[in-house]
């Protein structure tokens, strides 16, 4: 569980990640997060597409401007984007326009709000939970499971650990989280961890090395009531 350093984090608000991602310079996408183009398209063939089903509804945490949101897209009947920045959500809106099967939701950066429980099959978040604190992961996490179907997948990206990987967390704005402490609160939050991982394509040639981050894949058990941290 949380320990007393987490509890104490105070960096990576929501209130932060709301004005950093506002104020952010969107004008390349958040393209240049991708280690290379063909790193991007393997974690699209080997991650996003094994464990995204198609013609399901997937949720987003975290858009952005849209980087993981047009293979989602491509993939889902109902595609919900949820972000902290109106900003991001603009840029969403700018590039899906006419796209009849995707909506948009402002959250207070711990919340999903407005989606009916257990009404989602699928949720994608990626360059996102590594920027938000500790305890708002662990709320997002039994928001995952509020609003999941018996059965459903959220796939997880997160780090694991601090100034481990290629470059040190700070450089990375990073919030402090483990694999182990990842998969404590989902399994607290009632969802089921199927796998972690950290690495894809063939022989694990792309990664995520970077800073040592890892991906999570967890699914929905039976329909519980979680509570959510103070």
């Amino acid at each position: 569980m949380l320990g007393p350093a987490h509890l104490r984090w105070r960096g990576n608000s929501a209130r932060e990640n709301r004005l950093r991602w506002d104020s952010w310079d969107w004008s390349s996408g958040g393209e240049e997060w991708n280690a290379s183009p063909e790193w991007k398209r393997a974690l699209i063939d080997d991650v996003l597409a094994r464990w995204i089903p198609q013609g399901g509804c997937v949720l987003e945490i975290g858009p952005g401007a849209g980087r993981w949101s047009q293979p989602l897209m491509e993939r889902a009947s109902r595609l919900i984007l949820v972000d902290v920045s109106e900003r991001t959500l603009e840029l969403c809106r700018e590039r899906f326009r006419g796209a009849g099967n995707v909506e948009f939701i402002l959250s207070s950066g711990t919340d999903i709000p407005g989606i009916v429980d257990a009404s989602v099959d699928a949720v994608w978040s990626f360059d996102v939970f590594v920027h938000v604190a500790p305890v708002d992961q662990a709320n997002y996490l039994t928001e995952i499971a509020r609003v999941l179907a018996p059965g459903g997948v959220a796939v997880v990206h997160h780090a694991d650990g601090r100034n481990r990987g290629l470059m040190p967390s700070r450089h990375g704005w990073r919030a402090p989280m483990s694999r182990g402490l990842f998969a404590s609160l989902a399994a607290r939050s009632g969802l089921l961890v199927e796998c972690q991982i950290d690495s894809w394509g063939t022989d694990g040639r792309y990664d995520l090395s970077g800073y040592a981050d890892a991906i999570t894949v967890c699914r929905r058990g039976e329909l519980r009531s979680p509570s959510r941290l103070p």
